[in-house]
């Protein structure tokens, strides 16, 4: 892929496109959100019923050891799976965001870049922390089934769960400081940067 300066994306778009293209800009932004939460509800879905699963499991004393095992397995599964979903869903909705932020001005104004000043959470980021920290439960939960021989009987050692969600939580704290640094150290300049995609067909002829 070929990366575009400011000046190759301009001319990707002149004034006969530009209306047309931050129209769709719009509508693929707003589609991305949609589907974003769409998928949320999902795995939040997914998360619920896992976890009623794995305890109703736990507190079976008929319920053999390995069930266990594969619903922790299976929470991590959705929830790591849910976290690399929110991830990439949040890099197309930018993608299109940036695009509006380039292509607005000369149609109606910087109106989508000009915010009230007030600092407030990011409602996708949250989503995007709560599908991390309950990954790492998942996690500690399947290195809790190998380390503990009555894995039925025994329940969650809070005395370890409760220090690892506190260093979770600073860790998020700490990533989120080293974050805001390095943005206010960036060059700016790589702000908005896109790549142009080439199709490559091959040659079908034997």
């Amino acid at each position: 892929m070929k990366q575009l300066s400011l000046t190759e994306y301009q001319k990707q778009f002149d004034d006969s496109k530009r209306k047309e293209a931050l129209e769709r800009a719009w509508k693929n932004r707003d589609f991305e959100i949609e589907l974003y939460w769409k998928r949320a509800t999902y795995f939040w879905a997914f998360t619920a019923a896992t976890f009623t699963g794995y305890f109703v499991v736990l507190f079976n004393n008929e319920a053999q050891e390995s069930l266990i095992l594969v619903m922790a397995i299976m929470g991590f599964i959705f929830s790591s799976s849910w976290y690399m979903v929110n991830l990439g869903s949040k890099k197309w909705q930018e993608n299109w965001e940036k695009h509006i932020d380039l292509l607005e001005d000369d149609i109606t104004g910087p109106i989508y870049k000009t915010v009230l000043i007030k600092k407030a959470p990011s409602v996708s980021k949250v989503n995007l922390n709560v599908s991390l920290f309950v990954t790492v439960i998942w996690l500690y939960l399947i290195i809790q089934f190998f380390l503990t021989e009555e894995t039925i009987t025994t329940p969650i050692n809070f005395g370890i769960a409760i220090p690892i969600c506190i260093l979770t939580f600073f860790v998020f704290y700490i990533s989120g400081i080293l974050k805001k640094l390095a943005n206010i150290f960036a060059d700016k300049s790589g702000e908005y940067q896109f790549e142009l995609r080439r199709k490559n067909y091959r040659d079908t002829q034997t």
